[in-house]
């Protein structure tokens, strides 16, 4: 059930951010008719571009390993509210999905003690990799303004 309720969150955030014209420009993710195959062609076309016009091309890439698992909820909770204009029980909503989670480990038989989750965004979940992408879009606007 919960992957349902996740599924129309994450439909409804996304029309709210296209409608708004919230989403980075250059995203290839969750953007309709978008992969990592024409996210690589829009790459290699701007490389070709510039060699034409004999200029120098840089590209940098950036390991996220790991990347889902530092999400500060705090952070990411103050972007939806003042970048993304969420209020009320939309951000209510959020809030309580992300925070309240615990973790603990097995390992040869043993508990660790519960912890709390103090970061990231829920392994395997439907909204995860949006909130992710929402998470940097301070990056992509920096790179933009800049490159």
């Amino acid at each position: 059930m919960s992957k349902i309720v996740e599924r129309v969150v994450a439909q409804q955030l996304h029309e709210y951010l296209a409608i708004n014209d919230l989403l980075p420009c250059n995203q290839s993710a969750h953007c309709r008719h978008h992969s990592t195959e024409t996210a690589m062609l829009c790459v290699i076309s701007d490389v070709l571009s510039e060699a034409d016009e004999q200029r120098v091309t840089l590209l940098a890439s950036l390991d996220m390993t790991a990347a889902f698992d530092c999400v500060d909820h705090s952070l990411l909770l103050m972007l939806l509210q003042w970048k993304f204009g969420l209020e009320k029980m939309a951000l209510e909503w959020m809030t309580l999905f992300l925070t309240g989670r615990t973790q603990q480990v097995a390992y040869i038989g043993q508990l660790s003690p519960i912890l709390p989750v103090l970061y990231g965004v829920p392994q395997g979940s439907v909204l995860g990799p949006l909130l992710f992408m929402l998470y940097t879009t301070e990056l992509h606007d920096v790179v933009t303004k800049h490159g």
